[in-house]
């Protein structure tokens, strides 16, 4: 097994863990690792799972629990990153005391049934948007700085429930950034499925979700000529095989290789706790061929294809303002953003 590089984090996780009984999902956030990382680290320093007597330690007392959820009002996900344990801890304490949980306060509306749409969203659920069980309803959420993504978000859910945000504060960057979220009734149950089906009809649709959550057109300088190139990442491999598989059964040629490796740290100064993988198409012909089948929702992309559609010619000069004015536009979008978000 590689040894991974946490080395000087090696003796708080050891007193958060054993002394201060927090969670994994705990010290991931303070060390900014992942917790898989974190869990084999522990694994190659000889680290024992503490026992469960240890755990019960920090159980709130019922008077407390009660206090948080019922007069704070702070959701189960507050209460355990507040206490350093599992939301799934704080629901059993929950169950132990008889504390009853909040009647929804939130009307929620059925699923369309409408497939394009079902498959849109499994393509978003599929990529950045992370999705569970939240009792008897389903959880989605979202975090980022690029106001394009939360409008994306406000526009799919608010017809089927009270999308909100709240500020979230990136330690590792040093910086706010907005986690949206919305709680959804059971006909949403199919954002949980965990795999696809390479022969769905509605395969562009799903796509275009993926896409818009983990996809990037880019419009670049190609010695003088317009270059395009059509990127989707993601750490699912199998998924993108599958992915690559349908393209180059529709006439498509997509490469696929890896572009960051397990423990790499990424531009935003994290450990990365798996490998991600890129599949890729590089020619202007299929990339634009590609953007048109797929039914694309996210501002930014549009704004970027529509250049690349209305180019008269097949020279840079003819849309390089354009582009240039468009990327200092979402550059800046994205700047007052985060400069607006207030401080905690």
């Amino acid at each position: 097994m590689k040894k991974l590089n946490l080395e000087k984090s090696k003796e708080k996780i050891r007193e958060l863990y054993f002394d201060k009984g927090k969670s994994l999902r705990f010290i991931a956030s303070e060390i900014g690792a992942s917790m898989g990382t974190i869990r084999k680290n522990m694994v190659l320093w000889g680290f024992k799972r503490r026992p469960t007597t240890k755990r019960e330690l920090n159980k709130l007392s019922k008077d407390d629990l009660d206090n948080c959820y019922n007069v704070q009002k702070l959701t189960l996900d507050k209460i355990a990153m507040k206490e350093g344990v599992a939301t799934s801890t704080v629901f059993r304490w929950m169950n132990e005391m008889n504390i009853p949980a909040r009647k929804y306060k939130y009307e929620k509306h059925n699923f369309s049934e409408d497939p394009k749409e079902r498959e849109y969203i499994c393509g978003l659920a599929f990529g950045d948007f992370h999705t569970h069980k939240h009792s008897r309803q389903i959880l989605t959420e979202l975090t980022t700085t690029h106001p394009a993504m939360i409008q994306l978000f406000y526009s799919i859910f608010e017809k089927y429930g009270s999308p909100k945000k709240y500020i979230k504060h990136n330690k590792i960057l040093g910086r706010n950034e907005w986690k949206t979220y919305v709680l959804l009734n059971d006909s949403f149950k199919f954002m949980l499925e965990k795999e696809f089906d390479v022969n769905n009809e509605y395969f562009y649709d799903f796509l275009a979700g993926f896409f818009d959550a983990e996809g990037c057109l880019y419009l670049y300088d190609n010695k003088g000529y317009i270059g395009l190139s059509g990127i989707i990442y993601n750490s699912n491999k199998r998924l993108l095989k599958i992915i690559k598989q349908r393209l180059e059964r529709d006439g498509f040629h997509p490469k696929m290789s890896i572009c960051s490796k397990n423990n790499e740290r990424t531009t935003n100064n994290y450990f990365r706790g798996t490998d991600v993988w890129a599949v890729r198409l590089h020619t202007n012909k299929e990339v634009l061929r590609l953007m048109k089948a797929m039914p694309i929702r996210h501002q930014e992309k549009i704004d970027k294809l529509r250049i690349a559609v209305s180019a008269k010619g097949n020279k840079w000069e003819e849309i390089e303002k354009q582009i240039n004015d468009l990327r200092t536009k979402i550059k800046g979008e994205v700047k007052e953003y985060i400069n607006n978000i207030p401080s905690k």
